[in-house]
C-alpha cells in the first residue's frame, strides 16, 4: 500500500459516496469557525479491493480512514494548538452518527482507522475496535496521536524495536491495537499463530513443547506443523513421544506439591493459631509433619528448578556473553553460561541483556525469589548447624507465596519475550499467559518441495500417469 499524498493536515478516505457531503457539512464547515483551523480534505474512491492485503493478515473493516500528515503532527499535536483542541471537539460531534453503526451486513465495523507514515519507512495503521467496552473513541484517537508523537521524537525505543520485528509481507504496514495499557504493535504472524495454536492444543497435554509451524508466505492457509518428537531408548525398548517442556513439568510438580502441603497447613497449623496449644504433637501427628516436609521440600526444589530451566531457554543458541578483567577478555557460550553462572546472575546480567528488561532486582518479585534461592540452597547444601532453622522456615506461612512466586517470574519474562524476542515463544511453556508461537515462513517453491518430500509425492510422475 502506498501512502497517499496529503495536501492538508488530515485526509479522510472512504468508499461511500454520500460520505463527502456529510463531512463537508458537519465537520469541515464547523472547523472554519476559528482562525487557522485544522485543514481536512475528503477523498472518495469506490472499493477496488486495494485493501485485500489487509485481509490476508487481519480483517478490520471501518467506515472511513484517517490519514495524518507530518505538518499536522508538528504544528498541532506536539505543541497542542487551539485548532487541534477545536478539531477534537468538532470531530466528536461528527463521529456521533457512526458510533451506532457497529454492524453492516452481519460484519462488525469500526467508525474509522488511523494511518501515519513514519519516517518514510513504515505505514502505521491503528485499528479501532467496533465496540469499545470502556474507552471512548476520542481517548483512543488522542492516545494514538500521542503514540505517533512519541515515535516521531524517539530515534530508538522498545516500541520502535517492536515495529521493526513485526512482520510485513509486501509493504511496511505495521498494525497497532488498543488495550488497557495503550496502543501496542500487533504482529500479524503472531495472530496467525494463535489460530493454529488453538487447534493444535485441543488433544495435547499442556506440558508438551510447542510445535514448529511453517507457513507458505504466499498463502497462509498452507502450513506444516511439526511436533518435537523424541525416541527414548531404554531397557531394549523404544518410546516415541512429544518432547515435554522442562519448565512446565517442573513448575507443575511444584504447584501440585504446594497444594498438598497447603492441605496439611490448613488442617494442622492454622487451628493452632486459634487454640494456642499442642506444642508437643503426638508421635502419630509428627508423621504428618514429616510427610509435609517431604512435600514442601519438593515444591521448593522444583519451583527453583523450573526457573533454572526457564533462564536457560531464554539464552538463544549461538549467543555469547563477554567479560573483561585485568585486560583479559572472556567469551562465554550458551553452554558455558548455563554451567558457570548462578541463576541470580543470569537474571541480572544475561537475561536482562537478551530481553532488554529493567533491572530485575527492582521488581516486586525479586525479594521473594532470593528467599526461594536461599532456602533451596540450604536444602541442597545441607548444613547440620542450620537444620532446625531451615525446617522452621518450611513451616512458615510465607513459604507458600515464596514458592508460588516462581510463576510470576516466568510471566514477567513472558511479557518481554512476546514483545521483543518472539522467536523464544516456541520454547516458552503453555499455561503461563503467552501460549502463542511465531510461525516460520517458506517461499512457495520451497513449501511445495517440502510438501512433496514429507508426503513422498512425485508430482511429475502423477502428471505422466
Amino acid at each position: 500500500m502506498n501512502y497517499p499524498k496529503i495536501e492538508t493536515d488530515i485526509l479522510i478516505h472512504t468508499d461511500r459516496e454520500g460520505f463527502k457531503l456529510y463531512t463537508d457539512k458537519v465537520l469541515i464547515k464547523n472547523l472554519e469557525t476559528i482562525e487557522s483551523p485544522v485543514e481536512v480534505s475528503v477523498n472518495v474512491v469506490l472499493s477496488d479491493n486495494t485493501e485485500i492485503e489487509d485481509r490476508d493478515w487481519i480483517y478490520n473493516s471501518s467506515i472511513f480512514d484517517i490519514y495524518t500528515s507530518l505538518p499536522f503532527l508538528e504544528n498541532h499535536v506536539i505543541p497542542t494548538s487551539k485548532a487541534y483542541t477545536d478539531f477534537i471537539e468538532k470531530f466528536d460531534s461528527f463521529l456521533g452518527i457512526f458510533k451506532s453503526m457497529s454492524e453492516i451486513d452481519d460484519i462488525e465495523i469500526a467508525p474509522f482507522s488511523l494511518y501515519f507514515e513514519l519516517e518514510n519507512e513504515y505505514v502505521l495503521k491503528f485499528l479501532f475496535h467496533p465496540k469499545p467496552k470502556e474507552t471512548d473513541y476520542l481517548t483512543m484517537l488522542s492516545s494514538a496521536l500521542d503514540t505517533i508523537t512519541y515515535l516521531h521524537k524517539q530515534k530508538e525505543s522498545k516500541l520502535k524495536s517492536a515495529i521493526q520485528n513485526s512482520y510485513s509481507r509486501k509493504s511496511n504496514k505495521k498494525y497497532f491495537t488498543f488495550s488497557e495499557d495503550g496502543w501496542k504493535v500487533l504482529n500479524p504472524l503472531l495472530e496467525v499463530g494463535k489460530d493454529i495454536t488453538q487447534n493444535y492444543r485441543k488433544d495435547r497435554d499442556w506440558r508438551v513443547k510447542k510445535p514448529h509451524i511453517m507457513l507458505n508466505q504466499d498463502n497462509f492457509t498452507q502450513r506444516f506443523i511439526f511436533d518435537s518428537n523424541w525416541v527414548l531408548v531404554f531397557d531394549h525398548l523404544e518410546t516415541m513421544l512429544i518432547q515435554p517442556n522442562d519448565v512446565a513439568l517442573y513448575s507443575n510438580i511444584a504447584d501440585r506439591c504446594l497444594k498438598q502441603a497447603m492441605e496439611f497447613y490448613e488442617k494442622v497449623i492454622l487451628p493452632r493459631h486459634k487454640q494456642w496449644h499442642g506444642s508437643f504433637p503426638s508421635l502419630e501427628k509428627q508423621k504428618e509433619y514429616y510427610n509435609y516436609f517431604e512435600i514442601i521440600i519438593q515444591a521448593v526444589i522444583f519451583a527453583y528448578t523450573a526457573l533454572e530451566a526457564f533462564a536457560n531457554i531464554c539464552i538463544p543458541n549461538g549467543w555469547e556473553y563477554f567479560t573483561e578483567s585485568n585486560g583479559v577478555k572472556t567469551i562465554y557460550s550458551k553452554e558455558a553460561i548455563e554451567r558457570k553462572f548462578p541463576l541470580r546472575e543470569k537474571f541480572k546480567k544475561i537475561i536482562r541483556t537478551i530481553l532488554n528488561t529493567p533491572d530485575p532486582s527492582r521488581e516486586n518479585w525479586w525479594m521473594s525469589f532470593t528467599e526461594l534461592e536461599n532456602i533451596r540452597n540450604e536444602i541442597i547444601h545441607t548444613k547440620q548447624s542450620k537444620s532446625e532453622e531451615r525446617y522452621a522456615k518450611l513451616l512458615s506461612k510465607s513459604i507458600f507465596d515464596i514458592v508460588k512466586n516462581h510463576q510470576n517470574i516466568i510471566q514477567f519474562y513472558g511479557k518481554h519475550i512476546t514483545r521483543y524476542k518472539t522467536e523464544l515463544l516456541e520454547e516458552y511453556p503453555y499455561e503461563f499467559g503467552y501460549d502463542d508461537v511465531i510461525p516460520g515462513l517458506m517461499t512457495d517453491k520451497n513449501y511445495w518441495e517440502s510438501y512433496k518430500s514429507i508426503h513422498n509425492i512425485n508430482f511429475d510422475k502423477l502428471e505422466e500417469e
